[in-house]
């Protein structure tokens, strides 16, 4: 029987008490179920090297695999991704909750989920409560490839139920953007890469 924290929020405006509260569960180690842009996706703690690997287990991902951050913002997506001008205005362009975008590291990201290239994909929250959970933990976190998103919280996985500790529901999603390709936008012209 999965045993999992769900909080039932808001879509538009979520309750601050419930997002500091999965804020806190993320924060000691949890792994959580978002809802994004991509459908609900599982999410831990960038620097948290216990949760990464039970959250990269979860999902079927390799070591070989880039790893993919969630940030709240440009800003904050700054802090752990080299973003040059040509980056920046592609991420600009495109609509908030579009992406991920295959980026070179800053020294910020833990070695241990670098692949050989340095890179990372980018995405950003798209989702309300998404963003004022980013909000309360205030650093980026490790997402789950976008290509396995969950339309709601009851059509999860059963290994990702099992593997879990917290979920924010927000009701049925409708993915907005297919998640099996990445905008590379680290040369003079957006190309796409294989996910």
């Amino acid at each position: 029987m999965s045993r999992f924290l769900r909080y039932a929020v808001h879509p538009d405006n979520p309750q601050p008490r419930l997002l500091r509260h999965a804020s806190d569960v993320i924060v000691a180690g949890g792994v959580a179920a978002l809802p994004t842009a991509n459908g609900y996706l599982l999410a831990c703690r960038l620097d948290d090297k216990a949760a990464g690997t039970r959250l990269r287990r979860l999902a079927g991902q390799t070591d070989r695999d880039p790893a993919v951050l969630l940030c709240r913002d440009l800003a904050q997506a700054a802090v752990y991704l080299r973003i040059d001008d040509h980056a920046f205005r592609a991420i600009r362009n495109g609509q908030p909750d579009a992406g991920p975008w295959l980026l070179p590291c800053t020294k910020r990201v833990p070695r241990r989920l670098l692949t050989a290239g340095a890179m990372a994909r980018l995405c950003f929250a798209g989702e309300a409560a998404t963003q004022g959970l980013l909000g309360h933990i205030d650093e980026a976190l490790l997402l789950s490839p976008p290509a396995h998103g969950a339309a709601s919280v009851d059509r999860l996985p059963p290994l990702w139920r099992d593997g879990i500790d917290l979920a924010l529901d927000v009701g049925p999603l409708a993915p907005r953007r297919c998640g099996t390709a990445a905008d590379d936008v680290t040369d003079e012209s957006p190309t796409l890469a294989a996910a």
